[in-house]
């Protein structure tokens, strides 16, 4: 999207004005605009009216704000762990491994996916093949690795993305051999359904993530 063109920059002015007042006495205004402005560039790719550019860089400030907040919240205190889910568009694996823990873990653990390139929507099959199982995917975007969101998780899983993942540096990462069996069709999205479930399960174990019984 043109970030000068007067209409983007009333929009941006106005996504601030309502970030700043969520986060009042947390985050002053001109840390909030900085990431909004940064948001809004990080989808420029995406500069048509269907793929909802705009819409989703607001949601991207949002979403990176609630990191910061919650790594200062949680920083010295003990929590449920965090984690950070990529692939290369966040667009299939790492959205797929996101709703998966998230169906597993406490309401209170931090589950975020992210790619390296963003893709303009969700694989439809995504949404389909949660839905066989009766796993929520809704509200989800595609999104990039930001230092918010690393810096928010304990632990960040790669699944089988080849870029370089500069946001990445320093920090350790476990990273999960999964192929995308996206072009064959709705069984084959089961397939890298199923063998992500696994993995999630395996996680989630290990840190004994269960949901509390009542």
């Amino acid at each position: 999207m043109t970030l000068h063109a007067p209409q983007a920059l009333e929009i941006i002015e106005e996504v601030t004005r309502r970030l700043t007042a969520q986060h009042a006495r947390a985050i002053d205004e001109a840390a909030v605009r900085a990431l909004v402005l940064d948001s809004f560039r990080r989808y420029r790719h995406l500069d048509h009216p269907a793929h909802h550019g705009r819409a989703l860089a607001a949601q991207l400030a949002a979403d990176r704000l609630e990191a910061l907040r919650f790594r200062a919240r949680h920083g010295s205190r003990p929590a449920p762990p965090s984690f950070l889910f990529v692939c290369s568009g966040n667009a299939g694996r790492s959205q797929l491994a996101g709703a998966l823990m998230r169906s597993i873990a406490p309401l209170s653990t931090r589950v975020v996916s992210a790619g390296e390139h963003p893709a303009a929507r969700v694989l439809p099959a995504v949404t389909d093949t949660l839905d066989e199982l009766g796993i929520p995917s809704f509200g989800e975007y595609p999104k990039p690795v930001t230092p918010e969101f690393v810096a928010a998780a304990d632990h960040i899983i790669v699944l089988n993305c080849n870029d370089a993942l500069d946001e990445l540096e320093g920090r350790e990462f476990r990273t999960w051999r999964i192929m995308l069996e996206s072009t064959s069709g709705r069984p084959g999205l089961r397939r890298t359904r199923d063998q992500i479930a696994e993995h999630v399960s395996g996680l989630a174990a290990e840190f004994e993530l269960t949901p509390a019984r009542r």
